[in-house]
């Protein structure tokens, strides 16, 4: 039984054979002006592909949440010195225990160091890596979770503890081919052996993009006096988690005041010109504060070159809109109304920018590469931005803006224009409307392509400062060998790998 639509369902029948019919008359007019369609499918590609891509790295840096477990109670801690220029002194072992024993606002803290190993294992030759050393509350105390096998924990701690390491997800994945039978086997690093024991889950790798993450055992330097015992060696990066009903705040007002009587009681590890302070900040904030006035920037500049962008396909439609006011008459002289006539404009635009959003889209990818290596100098979590489903929304959205404000660029016959005029010689009229409106889009094009070359300008001046700058080394035809020796992985004596590397630059020379 065939049942009646009812008005509304009628009404939208009728509005989606409007659109379709408007669709194909738009294909058959853009094909008779393949120069102009192409040329504004492209300039809104450049500017929608810019757009998506760099809306692609903000929201991966600084809105996309981290895989942390309660990340909102995850904290960094870091003493700063002003007087001595240095933004992050680290901390030592001393001043780590003297930091856990005393607050009660963090449940638990975490630590890390950096450490290049020459790693034997794994198959392949030799090679330097860059690891983290850690006790075993780190994994806890930052919520990560393994793919494979297990992370360490407090029985990983202790002089006597058996040497283990677990891999990061990004040296698993692109080294070891995500090889699952790397659980269980064992790799000498430097002179101490560990057995890898997981896989990690992938994550942001801070404080430092390591391979491996071992237990301090691994490590003789940790183990020795100068580590355990000197205030001033200080090479740990601290992390901590906020006790349940502690806010931020109270954190860290507790860290600081600690911190304060600590620095009172040993004055001499702490210099009186370097006005030694304590900082706490979330850890999401650490992570992507570096990067956060860069990646605006960059955004606020792809938002100008869509606006440039759009400028000049306004610019090209009107031209165009200006042939076309001959047949616009004709069509409103026949009885097609501003509803119909703007709908025709419209489905042109839509024509124009939806190609222009797919080709934008096809081009955001290497965007987002070129983007992402760019920002990963001022934050690490950049190294994992992909192009995600995010960017076509952004890229529709794009699309869509430019497809209705096109469509309001071309000035309608007016009603009340005196009838046929025009229409007997097809002669083409600029009216007083399209003169305001080519001055409109011609200043706004010229307004931003100003700030744009400013900007432009200002950044190739620092390239070349820092590409002419005098650092007071002639680094010309001077090159730097990083070369792993077996030596370490063994244990040799001091003497013995002072007599290879004396050996190596005398072959070298």
């Amino acid at each position: 039984m065939d049942f009646d639509p009812t008005p509304e369902q009628q009404q939208l029948r009728d509005a989606v054979a409007a659109l379709g019919r408007d669709m194909r008359i738009a294909l058959r007019s853009l094909r008779r002006t393949k120069g102009l369609a192409a040329t504004v499918v492209v300039t809104l590609a450049l500017g929608i592909g810019a757009n998506a891509a760099i809306f692609s790295v903000v929201r991966g840096v600084l809105l996309r949440p981290l895989v942390n477990r309660d990340e909102d109670r995850l904290i960094y801690i870091r003493q700063i010195a002003p007087g001595l220029g240095a933004g992050n002194t680290t901390f030592s072992v001393p001043e780590i225990n003297d930091l856990t024993s005393r607050v009660t606002t963090v449940s638990a803290f975490g630590d890390f160091s950096t450490v290049d190993f020459t790693m034997i294992g794994l198959g392949g030759e030799p090679r330097m890596v860059k690891a983290g050393v850690v006790g075993g509350s780190f994994f806890d105390v930052m919520g990560l979770r393994p793919v494979l096998g297990r992370l360490l924990n407090a029985q990983d701690d202790g002089p006597k503890a058996a040497g283990v390491a677990v891999l990061t997800h990004r040296f698993w994945a692109v080294s070891l081919n995500r090889d699952p039978a790397v659980i269980g086997k064992t790799i000498r690093l430097g002179p101490r052996t560990a057995m890898v024991v997981g896989v990690l889950e992938p994550s942001v790798p801070y404080p430092a993009d390591t391979e491996i993450i071992a237990n301090v055992v691994t490590s003789p330097h940790h183990l020795g006096a100068t580590m355990t015992t000197s205030r001033t060696h200080r090479m740990t990066e601290l992390f901590g988690r906020l006790a349940p009903g502690a806010s931020l705040d109270m954190a860290r007002a507790e860290l600081t005041a600690v911190h304060a009587a600590i620095m009172r009681e040993h004055p001499e590890a702490y210099s009186a010109n370097a006005n030694v302070q304590l900082s706490v900040k979330q850890l999401r904030d650490q992570i992507a504060s570096p990067a956060r006035t860069i990646l605006l920037v960059l955004l606020a500049a792809a938002a100008v070159v869509f606006v440039i962008a759009c400028s000049n396909v306004a610019n090209l439609i009107l031209a165009r809109s200006v042939r076309r006011e001959g047949e616009l008459a004709v069509r409103a002289a026949l009885g097609a109304g501003h509803g119909a006539l703007r709908r025709t404009l419209l489905a042109e635009s839509l024509v124009l920018c939806g190609a222009g959003a797919v080709l934008g889209l096809v081009l955001a990818r290497p965007f987002v590469a070129m983007v992402s290596l760019y920002a990963a100098r001022f934050s690490i979590r950049a190294l994992d931005v992909t192009v995600d489903s995010s960017v076509l929304w952004v890229g529709a959205g794009l699309a869509m803006a430019a497809a209705v404000m096109l469509a309001y660029v071309p000035r309608l016959p007016s009603p009340r224009a005196p009838a046929g005029l025009g229409l007997a010689n097809g002669s083409v009229r600029i009216t007083p409307g399209t003169t305001r409106r080519l001055r409109m889009f011609a200043t706004t094009q010229v307004a931003f392509s100003f700030v744009l070359l400013a900007g432009a300008g200002m950044l190739l001046a620092t390239l070349v400062a820092l590409q002419t700058g005098r650092t007071g080394y002639n680094m010309r035809q001077v090159l730097a060998f990083d070369i792993p020796t077996s030596a370490t992985g063994v244990g040799m004596a001091d003497a013995k790998v002072a007599d290879f590397y004396r050996e190596a630059t005398r072959r070298v020379a």
